[in-house]
């Protein structure tokens, strides 16, 4: 094992940031080739089913865990997981888009961390903190505004499209606790960001076969393929980082990833679409880290004043009763 100068070494806050910026980074890029690929002509519900399957299978051979995959308690954990952080938000959006436009289902992907918040207040894990609650606000209503202003142009739809939209960020709120909380004692993220992924693939390959949605075509030529493998490496690593996350901190802490992954899209809008954007935006993108900065002030977790990651989180009562 490679060891570093004592120098080198990340303090736990230093090191969730970090990952917190590469999951963003890579959740950014995931959308710039789901854009590329699906512009090409593969559907979305079958581009979606190959990106989770492909990352899942990366991850599996990497974990060698495929036997205690399939003891019940991770199934259950594996199905709840895949479900709402992946395949009913995902599966929903891809529905709203077309009636309500990109800019509102935008929207919906930044309002997790205000529902998570509330839900982890509600069950004990956070405690009523005004400064982060301030924080977050901020930081979602200037990701609504940077949304705006990219797509002025969203639709007028009865309410109830706008309401069943409101199912997005509540699926991936639930999602976020429900990972921290019931996390399996003694499972490695790498092996629970397998079974959700696969277990997310099965999910989307069903509903795409109901919607009787081509999984195989010969109109998907071979350079679509390469950008679709391309797809799965990156979404096998942004998952990794995603269950590393919510491994060392709260979900309220996870949560801020959509408004991390939305300012990194600005900016991969910039290098590669070659976009340009108005100073109102970049300007979002400033009140953004404001908001980000003022809401994570205080200690995200306790062990951050002892330089232990290793210490279960808040949640992780909730974890044990959970399994025993």
């Amino acid at each position: 094992m490679t060891r570093f100068p004592p120098g080198l070494v990340l303090s736990p806050g230093t090191t969730l940031w970090c990952l917190l910026l590469a999951n963003g980074f890579l959740i950014a890029l995931m959308l710039a080739l789901s854009k590329t690929a699906t512009a090409q002509g593969m559907p979305p519900i079958t581009y979606a089913f190959w990106q989770t399957l492909i990352a899942g299978l990366l991850l599996l051979g990497r974990s060698h865990s495929l036997r205690p995959m399939v003891h019940k308690p991770l199934v259950i954990y594996f199905l709840i997981s895949g479900l709402t952080g992946i395949a009913l938000p995902n599966v929903i959006a891809f529905y709203l888009v077309n009636r309500l436009g990109t800019g509102f289902t935008g929207i919906m992907y930044a309002l997790p961390p205000i529902f998570t918040f509330v839900m982890s207040i509600a069950i004990g894990l956070e405690k009523n903190n005004w400064r982060r609650l301030t924080g977050l606000t901020i930081a979602v209503l200037a990701c609504a505004w940077i949304i705006i202003q990219r797509h002025s142009g969203m639709s007028e739809s009865p309410v109830y499209w706008y309401a069943l939209g409101l199912l997005i960020p509540l699926a991936l709120s639930i999602g976020n606790v429900y990972r921290s909380v019931a996390w399996p004692a003694h499972t490695s993220p790498i092996t629970l960001a397998a079974g959700t992924l696969l277990t997310c693939a099965v999910i989307l390959g069903v509903y795409a076969k109901s919607a009787q949605t081509p999984l195989l075509s010969a109109e998907f030529d071979r350079d679509l393929w390469k950008v679709v493998v391309l797809q799965g490496g990156v979404t096998a690593l942004a998952y990794l980082c995603a269950f590393e996350i919510q491994k060392r901190a709260t979900p309220v802490f996870f949560s801020q990833l959509g408004s991390v992954a939305a300012i990194f899209g600005l900016i991969i809008g910039v290098v590669w679409f070659r976009e340009d954007y108005a100073a109102t935006i970049w300007l979002g993108v400033l009140v953004v880290f404001a908001g980000l900065r003022l809401a994570n002030k205080a200690p995200i977790r306790a062990e951050a004043d002892t330089g232990s990651l290793s210490r279960p989180n808040p949640a992780e009562k909730g974890r044990q009763s959970s399994h025993s």
